[in-house]
Formats: C-alpha cells, structure tokens, sequence
C-alpha cells in the first residue's frame, strides 16, 4: 500500500507561535481550579454536588457567560496516581478527566489550545494506518452539529508538541440539549491519547433542562475511563493498549470505586460519558430505579424505566436515578461478550442511600423528586426521517484483514479500504437524505460514529428498532447489520466515520464524508 505522509496544517498564518520554552506540567489529577468568572465564561472548582466530603465529585466546569466560553485548554502530561499505582498521562489541563464545558444552544465556544507535550522520538512510521505521533494532538467536539471546516471541528488538524491553535465553535440555535464530549482526533495517536484519559464532558443546554423535575434534580456528572499507563513511564507504543481483554481499572471522574451518596426518595440526574478507548460498558444498579431521558445528547419522546444501559466507547446517557430504601447499592457493569471477547464483571461505583434529612447536606441543596410525566421537548431538526425524504442509499462494510508490516499484521477497513486521508469515500450534496446500511464482516462488534450529523437508527440485525432513536454512535454487532438515516443538513465541508475502538480506527477502520454546497 502507499505510503501517505499526514499533512502540516498549522504552518504560516493558520498557526500561532510557540511562545517561551515547552511547559512539562507534573501536577496532581485531583488539584482543584480557584473558581473565577469574567465577561468570557465562570470556572466552577470540582465538587460535591451534595456537600459530602467523600462523595464523587463533579469535574471542573467551565461555563459561558453571555453567550460565549472563552478558555484556555492544553495538552500535557499529568502525574496521576492509578490503581496500579503512579503514572504519567496525557491529559487536558492537568486533570482526569478534562473540565466539563457548559454552554447554551447559540453559544460560541472558543477555545485557546497548546500543545504542551514534548517533541515526538524521531523513529514515527510514516505509513498513516500505523498508530504513530503520540504527542501530536487536536480536538474533536464529539457529538456537535457544527461546522467540520477552518477552525471549529476539523479533525484533520495536526497540532504538534509546542504549537498553538485557536478553536471558534458556532452552535446553532437550534441545537439539541444533551451530553457530549471532547477528545483527541488526530489519526495516528487518537487511540493512545483517549486511552490516557485525554477526554471531558461537554454540556449543551436547552429546553430539556426547564422540565420542571429535571430543573429540581441534583446534576451529576460521570465520565467513565480506563487509563492505560505505559509500560516504563510515558506510553510510547500501542501494544499496551491493543488487547481487547486486557486487564483495565475503571475510573469515574478519576476515582476507583468511589462513593456517591442519593438522599431517600430523591431523583438525579446523571449525565454519563463512557470516554473509554475499546470495551463496551453495559451498566446496572440493582436495586435502584433508572430512567433514561437522553442518549448520545438526543432527548428521548419520554423518561423510560430500564433495568440496563448499554455503552460503547463514544456513548453517552442522560439518566434519573431515584433512591430507594437507606443502605448500599452497586453500579456495576455485569459479565459481557464482546463479539468473541469475554469480559470480566466491572464494580465501577458504590452507592449510598442516605436519609433524606442527612445533615451532611447543607441547607438549601436541591432535592428533586419526580419523574417526568407525559412528552419530553421536542426539537426540530430530529424529525422522523421518512421514505419520501431519502435521496441515496450506501452500504458501508466493515472488514479486516491480516497484513503483514502494519501493527500486529492488523489492518481494519471500511468498504474494504484503509484509511485514506486524501481519498473521499462518501460524496454528497447539502440538504441531501441518505439511508446507510453497515454491514459487519468481523466477529467484533463496531461502535460506529459519524461526525457533524446525528442519525436516526431504523433496524439492527433486519430487526426495525420500534424507537427510532437519534445517536451519533451506534454500535453495529459481530457479523451483523444496522440500518441508519441521516440528513446533512446546516454545514458543508469534509469530515470522517469511524469505529469508536480507537485501535481500530488508528488501524484503518475510518472514511472520509465530503458534503458539497
């Protein structure tokens, strides 16, 4: 196969300068930020969202003010203290995981990144389906309808060790509110700077956060990860990162096994993001009742009680969680087979049911109680797509083969094509319909993700899914099939699909969507 050299884009005018020497920051991942505010966003320190000293905090949160988030955000590596025991990661601003960024459907997020990792060894395979440049970076705002061009969320930005970039993001009006995320999406290191922990939740508000029993309820945020350290030190190789059964400590907002406390009768909300890198995370709570009112930043028509739910890596999940009768409860993930992988039982979190009059709990702090009845708010662009709409049909097949030279003789593929950062794969027209049926030629499960556009799920395994639920990620079984339909709507320009098992998509698994004007 070719060999294809990743293209510099920050050379003359794009890119700013690197002022002073590189920064090495060694910094605990649990220091907290003195709050502080101004014209261009507040900064909320990690916290309690109870008050309880031992409870689970919420991250860091940076939150726009009058209809901009303006921040500074970096690359470095982070001493961090794992189950394992001490280790250096790649992470956002020093912390595991990143600050939450919250801001309103309209809002402009504007974000000044460094890269302040070192320079990469010099002995990088240049072939671009080989994971390679661990310490070149960029950002991917997971989730957003936004532009994929320019400055705002172009994935195919090569930000190296000591350069700077400055991300305007536009988002629209009309967005819907939900969950999302940020991370690294520079094909060749993606895999290996998730797998670190370099991830954070972003929160875009909207109508759905004025239901009244939402409005009430304590917020929780859960990121879920999985740090994978290097071997000696800093990670340098994808090995460690490569078996889908290796052995993983699972980490919420950075703690093992933490405490969160629900008073009696109480409901949450639990915004959570499974930013980990490979193995899917089905999770339950025995016990305790689990309403989902949003996935993958899409509000649901209703709140819906379910006894599990399913993540892969990408995914996220609005839920409301009521407390029970006073005593301890486990989130856990239960036994999984991942394709022809089996995975062990997870003990991700233990839960307490506290009184509900526990003076723990300063005076004042909100105490929600309902689930909402009847409809959840709608939004306009996630529209049942019908039959009439559809203006193209695709079938996409995933596939791998074994070739010799490529990492672990490994190579995935997409229409039985690697990657390509050159090629377009998929060729469109704005305000096009287009149904896409993937096809799975593996015996692993797929998390696929496309950016910019949400899709409607119609069937998985030519069985029509009744819910029609809109997601960004969706996971397409081992040697099975998933039927979506998607509008490109708002914002021409390229971007990518992928598998969201990041070794896959750093080995090839990934294509190129070009939506012309």
């Amino acid at each position: 196969m070719t060999k294809i050299k990743r293209r510099t884009f920050l050379k003359g005018a794009a890119a700013l300068s690197a002022s002073g020497a590189l920064l090495h920051h060694f910094t605990s991942s649990t220091a907290v930020q003195a709050q502080s505010s101004g014209p261009a966003g507040s900064t909320l320190p990690a916290r309690s969202p109870l008050g309880i000293s031992d409870d689970l905090f919420n991250p860091t949160e940076y939150s726009s003010i009058d209809g901009r988030l303006v921040k500074t955000m970096w690359m470095g590596f982070n001493k961090v203290i794992l189950p394992s025991g001490p280790t250096i990661l790649r992470n956002f601003n020093d912390s595991l995981p990143g600050p939450t960024l919250r801001i309103n459907a309209g809002d402009t997020l504007e974000l000044a990144f460094e890269n302040r990792l070192p320079e990469n060894r010099p002995d990088q395979p240049t072939e671009v389906n080989i994971p390679n440049h661990f310490n070149t970076t960029n950002l991917h705002y997971h989730g957003f309808h936004v532009s994929p061009k320019g400055n705002s969320d172009n994935v195919y930005l090569n930000i190296e060790p000591g350069d700077k970039f400055n991300y305007v993001v536009q988002v629209p009006k009309d967005h819907p509110a939900g969950s999302y995320w940020y991370h690294p999406h520079r094909h060749g290191s993606v895999s290996a700077q998730v797998a670190q922990g370099a991830a954070g939740m972003a929160i875009i508000k909207g109508a759905l956060d004025d239901v009244p029993a939402i409005k009430e309820a304590v917020e929780r945020v859960l990121v879920i990860q999985a740090p994978i350290p290097g071997v000696d030190g800093i990670l340098d190789s994808e090995d460690p990162i490569w078996p889908l059964d290796a052995e993983r400590d699972f980490l919420v907002n950075g703690e093992y096994k933490p405490r969160i406390y629900i008073r009696e009768g109480e409901v949450q909300r639990w915004r959570i993001l499974h930013a980990g890198d490979a193995q899917f995370f089905p999770f339950k709570i025995d016990g305790l009742e689990i309403y989902e009112i949003g996935r993958d930043g899409n509000p649901l028509p209703e709140a819906r009680l379910v006894e599990e739910v399913h993540l892969s890596p990408g995914n996220r999940v609005d839920v409301l969680v009521k407390g029970a009768t006073p005593g301890a409860y486990l989130l856990r993930r239960p036994f999984f087979d991942q394709g022809k992988q089996s995975l062990p039982p997870v003990h991700l979190a233990n839960i307490y049911v506290i009184p509900a009059n526990d003076s723990r709990v300063p005076p004042g702090t909100p105490f929600g109680r309902e689930i909402p009845k009847g409809p959840l708010p709608d939004n306009p662009i996630l529209v049942d797509i019908t039959d009439a709409e559809i203006t193209h049909r695709r079938k996409i097949v995933l596939g791998v083969e074994d070739v010799k030279g490529y990492f672990h003789d490994t190579l995935f593929t997409i229409n039985d094509e690697p990657f390509d950062p050159k090629r377009d794969d998929v060729v469109s027209k704005l305000g096009s319909v287009e149904e896409w049926t993937l096809i799975n030629t593996t015996p692993f499960p797929h998390p696929i993700h496309i950016h910019v556009n949400p899709f409607q799920v119609m069937s998985v395994n030519g069985v029509a899914d009744p819910d029609k639920p809109w997601m960004d990620t969706i996971a397409v079984p081992a040697a099975g099939t998933v039927v979506f339909r998607t509008r490109f709507l708002d914002f021409d320009g390229r971007y990518v699909m992928h598998c969201h098992i990041l070794p896959h998509e750093d080995t090839g698994m990934m294509i190129n969507v070009n939506i012309e004007p």
